[in-house]
C-alpha cells in the first residue's frame, strides 16, 4: 500500500465473509475473472466454488502475484492490470468478472482505461456479469447507456462496510 496507494483499496484485505458472498455469486458462471486478486481471500473462496481450471486471477503487483502462483498452481495467475487482461481474455460461455479494483481511489487514465475494457468485454461475452464491492454509498462507477447496476447486499462483517454491486448489460 506504501509503495503504490492509489492501486490497493482498503488498508486490510476483504473479510472471508465478503469474499463468501463474491465467490456465491460467481458459482453459477461457466468462467472467472478475477481482477485485483491482492493477498488472494476472494481467490480463496472462488476456489471453493469454481474449478479452479476455470478460474483466472490478475494482480498488478508482482510480489502479490507470484504469492498467488506458488499458492493456487491449478491456476491461471497473470501479473497485469486488469484492462490488459480484459481486452486479451478469451474464453466461451458466461464469466463472472470478480473484481476488488478500488474504482474511487485509482488514477483517473487507468480508470478510464479500466471501464472502457470492462464495458467492452460485457458487451462481448453474452452472459456476464461484473460483481464488484465498494465502501461508498454509490455505484462503483457510472453505467452507461445499455448497463444497468444492481445494488445487491451490504456485508457489515467486513471492516469497513462493503456494499456488493453487479453490472450487467441490458437487453436490446
Amino acid at each position: 500500500m506504501l509503495k503504490n496507494p492509489r492501486t490497493t483499496g482498503a488498508l486490510a484485505p476483504s473479510s472471508a465473509r465478503l469474499a463468501r458472498e463474491l465467490a456465491c455469486l460467481a458459482a453459477g458462471s461457466d468462467h472467472v475473472l478475477e481482477l485485483g486478486a491482492g493477498t488472494g481471500v476472494v481467490t480463496q473462496a472462488l476456489s471453493k466454488v469454481v474449478n479452479e481450471e476455470k478460474i483466472q486471477v490478475v494482480e498488478v503487483q508482482i510480489k502479490l502475484a507470484a504469492t498467488l502462483k506458488k499458492r493456487y498452481p491449478n491456476m491461471k495467475v497473470l501479473q497485469s492490470t486488469a484492462h490488459h487482461a480484459l481486452d486479451n481474455y478469451r474464453q466461451c460461455g458466461s464469466v463472472a468478472v470478480v473484481s476488488s479494483l478500488p474504482f474511487r481511489s485509482l488514477p483517473p487514465a487507468m480508470k478510464h482505461l479500466t471501464v472502457q475494457s470492462l464495458l467492452g468485454f460485457l458487451k462481448s461475452s453474452p452472459g456476464s456479469q461484473l460483481i464488484q464491492y465498494t465502501y461508498g454509498l454509490g455505484a462503483p462507477f457510472s453505467a452507461p447507456s445499455g448497463f444497468k447496476w444492481q445494488q445487491v447486499k451490504w456485508v457489515f462483517a467486513n471492516i469497513p462496510p462493503a456494499c456488493i454491486w453487479v453490472l450487467t448489460k441490458t437487453v436490446d
